[in-house]
């Protein structure tokens, strides 16, 4: 399985071995409240991530990756990555950030690293991203790779706006 480089950061895909990480970060306050819908993932719940991840990148080379940064290693700053997106045939890309590392610009260059190698390594056309309206960071970081606004609805029962961006749309980024 691939792992993926910036300047800053080592993305390397999530394993077994990151289960007791990922249950902490993904507990977090501040992470589950726009990631899981405020809802606390046990720790059966976090392997099925992990295993859903694993049997992504076997069907389409991509998943989740853990991000640590180079000045850190070894220590769980956050994910990101493709998954299918629920009820349909897109690809979205999730993601998620320790608080600490908030306004350090590490989750766009996370983010546009997954981007690239969706596009170029992983043949995808086109990928969608989703998340709470009132998650202006978020909605930011879409903004900044380059993805358009698609549609605000409801989506599972809360207010939701979903970005796209396609391939040729990421080749002309400056």
């Amino acid at each position: 399985m691939p792992t993926l480089r910036t300047e800053r950061l080592v993305l390397r895909p999530i394993a077994r071995c990151d289960e007791a990480a990922l249950h902490r970060f993904w507990i977090t306050p501040e992470v589950r409240r726009y990631l899981w819908d405020n809802r606390i993932l046990s720790r059966e719940n976090v392997q099925e991530i992990i295993r859903n991840s694993q049997a992504y990148f076997d069907n389409s080379g991509s998943g989740f990756f853990a991000i640590e940064t180079v000045a850190q290693p070894g220590r769980l700053a956050g994910f990101c990555g493709h998954r299918a997106f629920e009820g349909g045939d897109h690809v979205e890309l999730l993601y998620g950030i320790l608080p600490e590392f908030w306004g350090e610009g590490l989750m766009t260059e996370a983010t546009t690293e997954v981007l690239r190698f969706g596009f170029e390594d992983c043949s995808f056309e086109r990928i969608i991203a989703a998340t709470d309206t009132p998650n202006q960071r978020s909605v930011n970081v879409m903004q900044r790779l380059g993805m358009v606004f698609m549609v605000r609805r409801e989506w599972h029962g809360l207010d939701t706006v979903f970005y796209e961006l396609d391939k040729p749309g990421f080749l002309r980024r400056p």
